[in-house]
């Protein structure tokens, strides 16, 4: 497994990709990624599972899961839209980073079948977005936001539909959703789940379990997930000192932040560098 440190011009990236390969080693980067499979069946590879891919089918990516994009066979290369973003790039948009819970929540479902009325929505929107990159016609960068949106809106809704019970009203809790929010636009910063607390509005005991439900783990444990994927990149890409990216992670405390790393990836910062800087 490799970190792909991808290097995007602007916040979007929307490219038309072909690929006959059948193995590779999974990479990872820290960017939000949407696969729209055109042509010929495909393997959605993951660290611990393996989805089989159908023409149409979507496929979600999150910031830091190991994956690749493989062709099921060989004579059979597959054909996909990649779209690739940094979660910056929502906050153009209203209510934008509501757009985002799909990626980060443990129920959202990472396949959206070829069959659902989201994921012809999702291809649509694609192939209209790249297309507009190739025209490259006056207004054409605006014109692919508008169906970038209608791609999130998509991943979004289908992700709610997909959290609810046959038969059962479709519900986002606001509040969840408001606390993610807030933990990802201040993820390096100091943050106080007193805050996240009062942003839900129902008490203590409501907001952990209903942010469990939904999100899978508690919120120290997410918050310690993200700050503890953007130290691996930094220490995979930069040379700055292990302190410098414990304190620039939201981390004032080196010795707390060697602990959760040690528990998150089961080695230190430091031999986790080492081994990273080995594979180069």
């Amino acid at each position: 497994m490799f970190f792909h440190d991808l290097r995007l011009e602007k916040e979007l990236k929307i490219e038309r990709r072909i690929d006959s390969l059948v193995e590779h080693e999974l990479h990872m980067h820290d960017f939000l990624e949407i696969n729209v499979l055109l042509h010929n069946k495909s393997r959605f590879q993951l660290l611990d599972r393996e989805y089989t891919g159908e023409a149409g089918d979507v496929f979600l990516f999150r910031p830091y899961a190991p994956h690749y994009n493989l062709a099921q066979e060989a004579d059979k290369p597959i054909e996909w839209i990649m779209v690739l973003f940094s979660p910056s790039i929502v906050r153009m948009i209203p209510n934008g980073y509501r757009l985002l819970y799909p990626f980060y929540t443990e129920g959202a479902c990472p396949l959206i079948p070829a069959s659902s009325a989201y994921a012809k929505g999702i291809q649509a929107a694609a192939k209209a977005a790249y297309e507009e990159q190739v025209r490259k016609e006056p207004g054409w960068e605006a014109a692919q936001l508008m169906r970038f949106i209608d791609i999130l809106v998509h991943v979004f809704r289908y992700a709610v539909a997909c959290s609810a019970g046959e038969g059962e009203q479709v519900e986002v809790d606001e509040g969840v959703v408001s606390a993610v929010e807030h933990i990802l636009r201040h993820i390096t910063e100091d943050i106080d789940v007193r805050d996240l607390i009062e942003l839900y509005g129902r008490g203590k005991t409501y907001f952990y379990t209903h942010f469990k439900q939904a999100v899978g783990v508690t919120p120290n444990q997410f918050i310690h997930r993200l700050r503890l994927q953007i130290a691996m990149h930094l220490l995979k890409t930069t040379s700055k000192s292990i302190t410098d990216i414990a304190f620039e992670c939201g981390y004032n405390s080196i010795h707390y932040f060697n602990k959760h790393f040690k528990q998150y990836s089961e080695v230190s910062p430091r031999e986790f560098r080492r081994v990273a800087k080995q594979a180069i």
